[in-house]
């Protein structure tokens, strides 16, 4: 609490000092502050979601996209066809170029798959996502054929996290000099680093794809501290910021800033391992289903979450598909979590540790101190250990999580809107598992291969109902990303892979 209260004095002293300056830099360069640019720089294979995806999302295009809506899209692809179970003909767009002049064409895409199938992609997080794709081959200049090696009807929705390259400078560079100068068929084209790579400036590149409205330059640039973004753009060094924390919107509101608060399909848990170790108390349901009814997860989405999100039934948001609306929150009951601990053989307790991926700012750190103390007060004596985020990923990638019992992890549906992909990581369809029950496990395959869309949403609300029985995690509340502007920058919106900044135009 000391340190939201000292956060909250620098705030108001930079409102103070500064004033909210009303001019941007140039009516056509837009600054944008984000908590962390890429440690892969260009290469969009390393992770997932935001903030990397607000520049890969600038740069490059996927076969296919997933609208803010949830609807499946064209990209890079004009259309696709399931000919055969594990048979896939995707027909791409011929009036699209590379940002350095290339066409792109059929072989861009038998190249990305086929470096996303190497031994060296597999310690990437996209190229799991893509893991049971087979072959792809070029048909013709514009069509591709696509090959799985089991039934997958959600196939064209991973296709929109796999960004496309051009693969004769892909294969002559190498993955790690083409991130220095990443080429992609985006919106916008790749111009210089600075700072030690912790700034990167983007111009506008005419893509008919996606036309660019009102910028002609985008500096995106790395600040870690979220009230150093917020100084940033009161006095008018920045624009735009992302990443600001729930307790800093009444503030910005009140000083004439535009705030952009746009809900997640991604649900914030702490996820309950039952492969860990042999010994672990969380292979018990009871003992996990305790945990979730010793957490007051109202409090957290009320006061440390400011309202601004909603409590969480399941591993999924209304508006994704899989989504069961008949499932209810547990309820804070630590009486019972005391009972159930006990009918599990843990009447007194046991010790728990925890690790969570370290965001500096974030109220989601916040969130776990009060899951701390509502786990040590029904008995559950709880330690909370930060990783970096390097080290998240190794564990996360090898299933090696040594001192820890459960980890912090995000139900996370951006962007395929899918409750298909969200239940593959909490299940034993995982490389590395570390939660299994096979029943969940053959109910997810079959759902693969289930081609009449209603019957496929209805199994995987069945599979919801069944995790919310198993209880493989904590889940506390859907996540909500707080975008904050001058007033001057319109048009913003958040799209399920990162910022549309080729929307944004800027105010005279």
């Amino acid at each position: 609490m000391m340190l939201r209260r000292v956060a909250s004095l620098l705030f108001c002293l930079a409102f103070m000092c500064s004033g909210v300056s009303q001019n941007l830099a140039h009516a056509s360069n837009l600054r944008v502050g984000l908590i962390e640019l890429p440690l892969s720089l260009g290469n969009p294979y390393s992770s997932m979601g935001l903030p990397s995806g607000h520049f890969w999302n600038s740069l490059y295009d996927g076969l296919t996209r997933v609208s803010t809506d949830g609807e499946l899209q064209p990209a890079l692809a004009l259309s696709w066809e399931q000919t055969e179970p594990t048979r896939w003909i995707f027909t791409l767009r011929q009036d699209i170029r590379f940002h350095n002049g290339a066409p792109f064409d059929a072989q861009d895409v038998v190249a990305t798959l086929g470096y996303l199938a190497s031994n060296e992609a597999a310690r990437y997080l996209v190229a799991n996502e893509v893991k049971n794709i087979a072959s792809a081959r070029a048909v013709s200049d514009h069509i591709v054929e696509i090959t799985t090696l089991e039934p997958d009807v959600i196939l064209p929705r991973r296709l929109s996290i796999v960004m496309i390259m051009e693969d004769e400078d892909w294969i002559r560079l190498g993955p790690e000099q083409y991130a220095l100068a990443p080429v992609g068929t985006g919106p916008f084209r790749f111009d210089e680093w600075r700072n030690s790579n912790s700034s990167v400036t983007l111009r506008a590149f005419e893509s008919p794809l996606r036309a660019v409205k009102d910028i002609e330059t985008l500096t995106l640039v790395e600040v870690p501290n979220a009230v150093s973004r917020v100084q940033a753009l009161v006095s008018g060094q920045l624009d735009l910021i992302d990443a600001v924390t729930p307790d800093s919107v009444p503030e910005l509101r009140n000083a004439g800033l535009d705030v952009l608060v746009t809900p997640r399909s991604q649900i914030l848990s702490v996820a309950l391992p039952n492969m860990v170790r042999d010994d672990s108390p969380l292979n018990s349901a009871d003992v996990r289903r305790a945990l979730n009814l010793g957490v007051d997860r109202y409090a957290i989405a009320e006061f440390i979450y400011g309202g601004l999100v909603e409590v969480a039934s399941q591993g999924a948001v209304d508006g994704t598909i899989g989504y069961n609306s008949e499932l209810a929150p547990f309820p804070y009951d630590p009486d019972e979590a005391r009972d159930l601990l006990a009918k599990a053989g843990y009447p007194d307790g046991f010790t728990f540790t925890v690790g969570y991926l370290q965001a500096d700012g974030q109220s989601s750190e916040v969130a776990y101190q009060k899951i701390t103390q509502d786990l040590t007060a029904i008995g559950v004596t709880t330690e909370m250990r930060s990783m970096t985020a390097t080290e998240f990923l190794r564990r996360f990638m090898s299933g090696d999580w040594e001192q820890y019992d459960a980890f912090t992890l995000l139900w996370n549906s951006e962007p395929l809107r899918d409750t298909g992909r969200t239940l593959e990581y909490f299940s034993c369809l995982r490389p590395q598992p570390f939660f299994c029950d096979e029943d969940v496990a053959a109910a997810i395959m079959d759902s693969r291969s289930e081609r009449d869309p209603e019957a496929r949403k209805r199994a995987l609300e069945d599979i919801m109902a069944r995790m919310q029985e198993l209880a493989p995690a904590i889940w506390l509340n859907n996540m909500a990303q707080i975008t904050v502007s001058n007033p001057k920058v319109q048009s913003i919106r958040l799209g399920t892979n990162g910022l549309a900044f080729e929307d944004i135009v800027i105010r005279p």
